[in-house]
This record gives C-alpha cells, structure tokens and sequence, in this order.
C-alpha cells in the first residue's frame, strides 16, 4: 500500500510538474521574439508531449482493464470533438492575435493544473476528488 501511495504521488507530482511546464511553454510561445529561444521552446514542449505519453502509458499498466475500457469511448469523443473544435476556433482568434492563441492554450493548461489538485493523496472508491471526500457522508 505505501508503495503505491509514493508512487502515485510521484505521478501526481509529474503531472503537476507537466503541467506548470506546459503553461511556461505556452506563454514562452505566446512573447517569444528570439528564433533560438522559440526552438529551446519546442524541445521543452516535446519534452512534456513525452511525459504526457508516459503518463498515460502507466496509467494504462495500473488501472483495472474494465475501467479503461469504461472511459475510452468517452475519451475518444471528447478528444475528437476537441480536435475540430479548438483548431477551427483558435484559427479565427489567430487572425487576431497569434499570442493570444497561446495565451488561451496556457489557460487551458492552468484549468488542468487545477483541477488536478482536486485529486486527492489517497484516492478510494466514493473519494475520487476532494470534493467528494468533503460532501460524502461517513
């Protein structure tokens, strides 16, 4: 038990770490005037595509198969309307403002961000946030 307690709070710890990252990177992207620092930009977001990666795959090694299976359909769904939406939306804010663009993507990353701490230490069946730890009854 305490074994997967540390590792799940290295995980967490990584994704947080992940996040943040990306939020850096997209504000980076967002005021970058310098060629060589916009590369330095793109080695570090492939970096935190790389751990995302790494991510997903242990979670896919620990969590039972019936859960995985459960989430993906929805899953797919949300990222394939994700995938139609936000280019075509994020194309018209272009012709505005190229920053802008990635300005709202280190939104989006700091709406994670947050999100995620409402991921409690010790996650039990009931108690998968925070909040539902507070509001369950005992």
């Amino acid at each position: 038990m305490r074994d997967k307690l540390k590792c799940f709070c290295s995980i967490y710890c990584i994704f947080k770490i992940r996040t943040g990252g990306l939020i850096l990177v997209f504000c980076g992207y967002a005021l970058v005037e310098s060629s060589r620092l916009a590369a330095g930009l793109y080695v570090l977001d492939h970096f935190f595509f790389a751990l995302a990666i790494g991510l997903k795959t242990y979670f896919q090694k620990v969590a039972a198969p019936e859960d995985i299976a459960s989430t993906a359909g929805v899953s797919f769904s949300i990222n394939h309307i994700a995938a139609v939406v936000i280019p075509a939306s994020f194309g018209l804010v272009w012709l505005t403002s190229p920053a802008l663009v990635f300005f709202c993507g280190a939104g989006m990353a700091l709406v994670s961000l947050l999100l995620s701490c409402l991921i409690p230490r010790t996650p039990a069946q009931g108690k998968e946030t925070i909040l539902a730890a507070k509001t369950a009854p005992s």
